[in-house]
């Protein structure tokens, strides 16, 4: 059973930081567990690693693919399989590190999923109904898979009745079991919201705004990139609807909330998770690594 480390936790506690510390020590490479950092040309609002630390230890899945291209939790699964499989032949450790949960949980086999590419055009003639039909259609084709989908979304519905005509359950693909070893990493609340603020502050300093406006350009709120927290908030700046100081508490605010959201996934959907204090995490966590290896 291949051996994995996944290092998980809120927006900005230190999870790159960390990973690049383990992966030096342990000669290991990292997997990004990212659904942001997986879009060329978003760097700053995603917190993407710099190009000189990835010359310090190889990354994979960052920048592969554009930022209008839509990319599904399977479709990590699928590629994450292959990048850990390839970096364990060459005698190295994979280590995951990420702030969505629901990819980490998928990779762990604790999620089940839906394998179906999407069909552009089936996804247009599905847009022209209304909720009220396409929930119909759904309950009509499978009604397990009806109940497990929020019905006021219309867009999941739609993907649901896709998956229902189309798509392979989990059950009938074949995946690898990892023996893994999970931690988070944990702050207090206040010393988390203070990074958060600086790092948000930062980024605006080192440039977002040109990202913020190369998104809109290319689609903005309509493609997956543009609602990623960081980028949304600005696109009213943009439009000359807000100030830009207000954007910044706006982007701010919605960080807090979301490591909110990311620490209550992570401690009710994720077994085995160790949680490692943000202050020694490192030394913490290669004694970890160390004892769970020998």
């Amino acid at each position: 059973m291949t051996k994995i480390v996944v290092i998980a936790g809120p927006t900005a506690s230190g999870k790159s930081d960390l990973a690049i510390s383990v992966a030096q020590r342990f000669n290991g490479e990292i997997v990004s567990a990212d659904a942001m950092q997986i879009y060329r040309g978003l760097d700053i609002g995603t917190a993407k690693v710099t190009k000189a630390e990835r010359e310090l230890v190889p990354h994979h899945l960052i920048n592969i693919v554009d930022m209008t291209d839509k990319f599904s939790v399977a479709e990590f699964v699928t590629r994450a399989d292959q990048v850990i499989n390839d970096i364990a032949k060459r005698g190295k450790l994979p280590v995951i590190a990420g702030g969505t949960g629901f990819y980490v949980k998928a990779l762990l086999g604790q999620q089940p999923l839906d394998f179906v590419a999407s069909d552009e055009a089936e996804v247009a003639l599905l847009k022209q109904k209304s909720l009220p039909e396409l929930v119909t259609m759904l309950k009509a084709v499978d009604t397990i898979l009806a109940s497990r989908v929020d019905l006021n979304n219309k867009q999941r519905v739609i993907r649901a009745i896709q998956i229902a005509r189309h798509g392979k359950r989990q059950e009938d693909i074949s995946r690898p079991t990892y023996d893994a070893l999970i931690v988070g990493i944990d702050w207090p609340r206040e010393i988390l919201y203070e990074r958060i603020n600086r790092r948000a502050q930062k980024m605006l300093d080192d440039g977002l705004l040109s990202e913020v406006e190369h998104i809109m350009s290319v689609g903005g709120e309509s493609i997956q990139a543009g609602k990623a927290i960081g980028y949304k908030e600005f696109f009213p700046y943009i439009r000359g609807e807000v100030t830009r100081e207000q954007a910044l508490l706006a982007v701010q605010q919605d960080s807090r909330r979301y490591a909110k959201r990311q620490l209550t996934y992570l401690r009710h959907q994720i077994p085995g998770l160790i949680w490692l204090h943000g202050t020694d995490a490192a030394t913490k966590l290669t004694s970890e690594v160390k004892a769970w290896l020998d």
